[in-house]
């Protein structure tokens, strides 16, 4: 049989919702993208959330590195460390407003916040408003987004338009450094994918079309615009930036596949029933960190 996906974007948004709500009020220590687990044999927010520790510090708060330092705050980085957005570049039209950035960094050390140690901090993205004044604390607010984990890439879910992100990193007490990247991107809600299935006993096939988005393997790494595909059975789809679990209820196709088969018993186990089961496709980066891209088909299985 065929079934459209009639889970709306509405719904979806709800099932997510409680988790997206405290990456909008900002740390509860550190906002995270995800925890940094492996879930794959390829590799394993403004608006997604996990916890951490290393609450940030007060502006009463120094650091006694700052006094070895020029002009402005470093902490002991040198002058010609940088650090770039790879993914988005510049003037990129994103066509989900799943955000997907990745970064690197050239003399600096991306580690856990916490401690502060000399040369090295941790990442923050600021959206659509100005970097934060090195030697300053970085605020924790839906526009001031802390990876504290040492994240080195995310998802951000950001509403259609035009956005300047700027990538900014700061001490492990959160302190500012004067280290920022900036790029200026176009967001929209073009992406989508279209579901076919058939069922045959406890087997379902599955056929996914994308429109305005690429699936990809997971080894092609991280894309503005494209990703890889999960099946996630009886269960709420994954928060975005959150990485996307693997177990008997989240599969990866971290091929590429856009189309396979579905053994639910084999899947589930003693778990299964025959009866309805509601399976959701959900892209993920090539991280594994969960997307808005998404469609979910209900089946009934013998």
């Amino acid at each position: 049989m065929s079934d459209d996906s009639d889970f709306s974007r509405r719904a979806f948004v709800g099932t997510i919702s409680s988790a997206v709500a405290v990456g909008l009020a900002g740390c509860t220590g550190d906002r995270t993208a995800g925890d940094e687990t492996e879930t794959d044999a390829t590799t394993t927010e403004r608006r997604e959330t996990s916890t951490e520790s290393g609450e940030p510090t007060t502006t009463a708060e120094s650091d006694t590195s700052t006094t070895a330092e020029s002009d402005a705050y470093r902490n002991g980085v040198g002058s010609d460390a940088s650090i770039t957005f790879e993914v988005p570049s510049a003037g990129s039209e994103l066509t989900s407003t799943s955000v997907q950035w990745n970064a690197t960094a050239d003399g600096v050390t991306i580690e856990q916040s916490g401690a502060v140690s000399k040369g090295a901090g941790h990442y923050h993205v600021i959206v659509d408003t100005d970097p934060v004044t090195p030697g300053e604390v970085i605020p924790s607010d839906d526009s001031h987004i802390h990876y504290g984990s040492g994240q080195t890439d995310g998802v951000l879910e950001l509403e259609p338009g035009d956005y300047t992100l700027h990538l900014q990193v700061g001490d492990g007490k959160h302190k500012a450094m004067d280290l920022v990247e900036t790029v200026e991107v176009t967001v929209s809600d073009d992406a989508s994918l279209s579901l076919d299935t058939s069922v045959d006993g406890s087997v379902v096939e599955w056929d996914i079309t994308a429109e305005k988005y690429t699936i990809e393997p997971s080894s092609e790494g991280i894309s503005s615009n494209a990703g890889h595909l999960h099946a996630i059975i009886d269960t709420d789809p994954v928060p975005v930036g959150d990485v996307i679990p693997s177990d008997a209820q989240h599969v990866h196709f971290g091929d590429g596949s856009t189309s396979g088969r579905l053994d639910l018993e084999a899947q589930l186990g003693d778990e299964y029933e025959p009866g309805d089961h509601t399976i959701h496709f959900q892209v993920g980066s090539g991280t594994h960190r969960a997307t808005m891209v998404h469609t979910d088909t209900t089946v009934t299985t013998e």
